[in-house]
């Protein structure tokens, strides 16, 4: 059986497959953050696919920055699908960073005789690509009770499942190939698996859905026009389902019950969970249920933090009695919203209201 002649097939039609796959982000979401790690994500997979194959000095020259780059861009593709907030920060890039010089420090080295890494970091690359996408596994699983989109939901537990069998994979072929050559069913198993995630990633980015990626996406106003027919039965049953929740939020106490649940929040509202999910994800626009809450939340909160009558009272309290069980997803939530800490936010809070001169 000639493994070669099978796995160029698997192999270049999974290049091809990338190079489309960049093509249609590029066209439809090449201004969000996960469109670019997208982008970036295919070439470098790609790059990956041909320069681990090649027997061209100059062709791995060429790719070698996107081989040795691929797994962390992959790790940050992998983020920005599951957390809807998600920007690269400083410390990512950092690793990335870390990565590039790791891989071509031995590189240059050989050739200007300089001195080469010491041996235990010499599988760094490895240990950070296997930490990578076990962190990604565990962010894939513990987002997935809040997770309001169906369909990711369900993509969740696959792409765990999945990720597990491709980072064995890719880390026995990884190490195999750091002994000697690795073996054509290995490698043949390694083309199969990525062209098999391509193909399954072009056909969902292939949809006329602009929400098919999980992308972020802007909706427009969808309320009936006057003059329109009356609203059909499942219309009504959506707007004594949005009137039940709005009469809840409003009350207010029960968005800030610590470690709250949309299941608890479906009893609540006598409003089975499954129709809940779907009415805050479509009609309130929320793809996350901690996104849901942080929006009141940090509304309250910066309410109580320009209020002069409690500028002592301190932040840690503040959050414990808007429902978080800590500081930390506190700050954070404020910070994706306001883009400033909660200290900072109270510290301007008087020019933030100061009227402006005439």
């Amino acid at each position: 059986m000639d493994f070669l002649a099978i796995d160029a097939v698997f192999r270049y039609g999974a290049v091809t497959g990338l190079v489309l796959f960049a093509v249609l982000l590029l066209r439809d979401h090449r201004a969000s953050w996960p469109g670019r790690l997208g982008i970036a994500t295919a070439f470098c997979t790609a790059a990956y696919l041909v320069c681990s194959v090649s027997d061209n000095d100059w062709v791995e020259l060429i790719l070698r920055p996107a081989c040795i780059a691929n797994g962390v861009l992959v790790w940050l593709f992998g983020l920005s699908l599951f957390e809807d907030r998600f920007r690269p920060q400083r410390w990512h890039w950092g690793l990335l960073i870390f990565v590039l010089i790791r891989g071509y420090w031995d590189i240059v080295m050989s050739s200007l005789g300089g001195p080469l890494l010491p041996w235990f970091l010499n599988s760094t690359h490895q240990i950070v690509v296997i930490g990578a996408g076990l962190h990604l596994g565990w962010i894939a699983w513990r987002g997935r009770a809040d997770d309001l989109i169906e369909s990711r939901r369900r993509f969740r537990l696959l792409f765990i499942a999945f990720l597990a069998v491709m980072m064995l994979v890719v880390a026995a072929y990884e190490l195999r190939i750091g002994e000697a050559r690795p073996l054509q069913e290995l490698q043949l198993l390694q083309a199969f698996a990525i062209w098999f995630v391509v193909v399954a990633l072009l056909v969902r980015a292939g949809r006329l859905s602009a929400d098919a990626m999980f992308f972020p996406v802007r909706r427009t106003d969808t309320s009936p026009e006057k003059g329109e027919t009356p609203p059909s039965a499942a219309a009504q049953i959506v707007r004594r389902d949005v009137a039940a929740l709005e009469a809840w939020i409003s009350k207010r106490e029960g968005l800030f019950v610590p470690s709250l649940t949309i299941g608890g929040l479906a009893n609540e509202v006598k409003i089975p969970e499954h129709r809940l999910r779907r009415l805050i994800n479509q009609e309130l626009d929320f793809r996350n249920f901690n996104d849901f809450l942080n929006q009141y939340r940090i509304e309250e909160a910066k309410e109580r933090l320009r209020d002069p009558e409690l500028a002592r009272l301190p932040i840690l309290t503040i959050a414990m009695d808007l429902g978080y069980g800590s500081i930390g997803p506190f700050n954070r939530a404020f910070k994706e919203r306001e883009g400033m800490t909660p200290s900072t936010y109270r510290l301007g809070s008087g020019e933030l209201e100061a009227p402006e001169p005439a």
